[in-house]
């Protein structure tokens, strides 16, 4: 196996060759845009080279198509190209073959190395790095503003992190524990200390009266406007 490239009217383009026991020189290309070319074992490369190259024409075409329909897909699938959040800021998914499962950020872009080619296994690889991300990012902030609140006499709380469809945070008095959606990884470190402290009040109020938001109010003045933003922003379908 090995990687080769050439241009095509300016146009980069870059395949996989891996020689076969086939007859014929053979193109595929996958949902994730990645280029493979089988050929005979004793296909000279020039030979394959001008092959590929004989069908630049046909791998633009059809790559464009790819990411036309890849851009169509449902928000709650994962591809090539999708806009995700992270922390507040916009990045761009980009899926690439590996042997070994790895998601990390490079500039603008959140790069998803996977091993597999279904992309439900791919969203969920995503997912748990924004859990992985999360578990330590949310322990921060939380335990952070604990200290802020604990003078009101709140116990120090367990944390656990759900990704739930309606609602950013819950708090279990009895049990003194406080679930935290995994989607608030998405939003700025801000947005995601008002859900904390609203939790956090809860061991002072248990209902959303006047005293619970008054304490709210208290630890983080600008609430509603925090409220506003995590409830219309930051939100990617994944």
């Amino acid at each position: 196996m090995s990687v080769h490239s050439f241009s095509y009217m300016g146009i980069p383009v870059e395949y996989t060759l891996i020689r076969k026991k086939i007859k014929n020189i053979n193109i595929r290309i996958n949902e994730k845009c990645l280029i493979t070319v089988s050929a005979p074992q004793k296909t000279p490369l020039n030979a394959i080279t001008g092959f590929v190259e004989s069908k630049a024409e046909w791998i633009i075409r059809n790559t464009a198509e790819i990411e036309r329909y890849n851009l169509s897909k449902p928000d709650n699938m994962i591809y090539r190209g999708k806009k995700v959040y992270f922390l507040g800021n916009q990045y761009t998914i980009d899926i690439l073959d590996g042997h070994k499962n790895n998601v990390f950020i490079d500039g603008d872009k959140i790069n998803i190395v996977s091993k597999f080619d279904d992309m439900e296994e791919i969203k969920k690889q995503y997912l748990k790095f924004l859990e992985d991300k999360a578990q330590s990012i949310f322990s921060e902030i939380l335990y952070k503003t604990y200290a802020e609140m604990k003078q009101e006499g709140i116990p120090r709380p367990d944390m656990t992190i759900r990704n739930m469809k309606t609602r950013w945070g819950s708090c279990n008095v009895r049990t003194n524990k406080i679930t935290l959606n995994l989607q608030l990884i998405k939003a700025d470190a801000k947005c995601i200390r008002q859900v904390a402290a609203h939790e956090l009040t809860h061991f002072i109020v248990r209902g959303h009266n006047d005293r619970f938001y008054a304490v709210l109010e208290k630890y983080v003045p600008d609430w509603k406007k925090l409220k506003k933003i995590i409830d219309t922003h930051y939100k990617d379908g994944i």
